[in-house]
């Protein structure tokens, strides 16, 4: 026979005690509560099956100390694996379904789940073994080691600051986030490089603080399929498009294809369908892109069925400098001139999305007229020249506003790097399984190079400045080498690349 003794989650409920957060559990004289969960574990040789978690609900004040103080027991299970609403775990909401007893939550309560090493019964059980021994719920070999030697090893007693974020928009089940206020640090580096209007067109009005991290976040921990919608057909002569947002969009398809989705879709008006699949094949070529991505159109013959039970396949839409239309259904440059004839209606999977419970989007523009700015509309109108004719009428979860649309794909793909450098957000995000892998930045964000190689190409295929057509290696008015070039090198250097 062999013996195993596993960490469990009660040697840090003294500590939590000690810092005022309440357990429930104790004042209701029951046994923690215990869920099965969707998630599987690393398998080892015949063990294998899915995570148990434990629950403590607590008030959303007591988040963050409690974090802290189960960071520093990795012994213990260490820090919560998930905080909010059980169903992101995969875990069956039907009464009775735990493992423990059921725990009544105070009003104000955030489900609070930690790894628990009922896993391991789990894995017994699966391994269909002729004998086995455990124990049973809350009857657990105590030994005399102090529950806070846990940390005597120092492997985090690092000093970090560790922070837990709200990050769902109202509409979905709630969930939380954590990583060091490193990270946020960061991301308020990349919104000060991109809302600095150098184009004076009084974006400072548009922004909405903190929502590139909370978009950088929903994407790092739900990306295993995305969408990524971009064109806008600006240019009075063929092919019309512009170089804002392709660059961008490329840039995002690169990072999110780094953090593992499954599938990557590049949505964009179907007289440019070809010209696109021609660019993302020249990325891959160039190195630009290490894999491809599928280039969709979007129907007005499609029915709204048929386009929610796609939508509801995707776990983010992201559109970047993507026309909208305004709240009369037409589609308006910045000057107001109508380009409706030009734009598929690449909007209906955004407003299909803001009816179903599990995909997230986001909007990146510079303007007023991009999808996402409906989150802003009563500003558009007040502070952008002709706002009232040109404002969108498509709400996004998040909105990144930009002084170019094309830097903030490049901030999110940078928050997204920052976020997997991080270890603690690095254990969240995967539950506690496995190890932390160092990510690559080349594999993130894109270098001056390949930006110039990228906007040499689409300038090769008459693909011009929206703003000045006639002027080379440009974008929205700016010279590369002179605006764009410099401000890339500062975003990759904000988060140390």
């Amino acid at each position: 026979m062999v013996t195993f003794y596993l960490g469990c989650t009660f040697g840090l409920e003294h500590a939590l005690v000690s810092r005022g957060i309440p357990l429930r559990h104790r004042e209701q004289g029951i046994n923690v509560p215990m869920f099965k969960t969707s998630v599987d574990v690393l398998p080892c040789g015949v063990f294998r099956g899915e995570l148990v978690v434990s629950m403590r609900p607590m008030p959303e004040s007591h988040l963050a100390a409690s974090v802290a103080e189960s960071r520093l027991l990795p012994r213990a299970h260490g820090m919560p694996v998930h905080i909010g609403d059980r169903t992101w775990l995969g875990i069956d909401n039907t009464p009775g379904k735990n493992i423990g007893q059921d725990v009544v939550l105070a009003d104000g309560d955030v489900p609070v789940f930690w790894a628990c090493g009922f896993t391991a019964q789990i894995a017994l059980d699966n391994a269909d073994m002729d004998l086995a021994f455990s124990h049973s719920p809350g009857s657990l070999f105590v030994c005399d080691t102090l529950s806070n030697a846990s940390s005597d090893d120092g492997s985090h007693s690092d000093g970090v600051v560790v922070e837990v974020l709200k990050f769902t928009p109202p509409r979905l089940p709630v969930a939380y986030s954590i990583f060091s206020s490193g990270v946020r640090a960061r991301s308020e580096q990349l919104e000060a490089l991109i809302h600095e209007d150098v184009g004076n067109r009084r974006i400072r009005s548009l922004i909405v603080d903190g929502d590139l991290l909370k978009s950088a976040v929903s994407i790092s921990e739900h990306h295993r399929r995305v969408a990524i919608a971009t064109g806008f057909p600006a240019v009075p002569d063929p092919p019309h498009e512009e170089t804002d947002g392709l660059p961008g969009a490329i840039a995002l398809i690169h990072a999110v294809q780094a953090l593992g989705a499954e599938e990557v879709v590049l949505l964009c008006d179907s007289p440019m369908a070809q010209a696109f699949r021609n660019i993302v094949e020249f990325c891959v070529a160039e190195g630009i892109l290490e894999q491809t991505a599928t280039v969709c159109c979007v129907s007005a013959q499609d029915t709204d069925e048929d386009i929610a039970a796609t939508v509801a396949k995707f776990d983010q839409l992201i559109a970047i400098e993507r026309a909208s239309p305004n709240p009369q259904g037409v589609y308006c440059t910045m000057s107001a001139r109508d380009i409706s004839e030009l734009c598929d209606p690449i909007e209906r999977w955004f407003r299909a999305a803001q009816q179903n419970s599990t995909t997230m989007t986001t909007g990146i523009g510079d303007g007023g007229n991009e999808v996402g700015m409906a989150n802003v509309h009563e500003h558009v109108i007040d502070f952008i020249p002709l706002g009232e004719k040109i404002v969108s009428s498509v709400h996004t979860d998040y909105l990144i506003t930009a002084a170019v649309s094309n830097w903030g794909g490049y901030a999110l793909a940078a928050s997204l790097y920052a976020l997997q450098a991080c270890q603690d957000h690095s254990y969240y995000k995967r539950f506690g399984l496995g190890e932390h892998a160092v990510p690559d930045p080349a594999h993130f964000l894109p270098s001056v190079e390949q930006e110039a190689k990228l906007l040499q190409h689409l300038n090769d295929l008459q693909i011009r400045d929206g703003r000045m057509p006639e002027q080379a290696m440009s974008v929205d008015g700016m010279l590369f080498h002179n605006i764009h070039a410099p401000r890339i090198t500062a975003i990759r250097a904000a988060v140390s690349i």
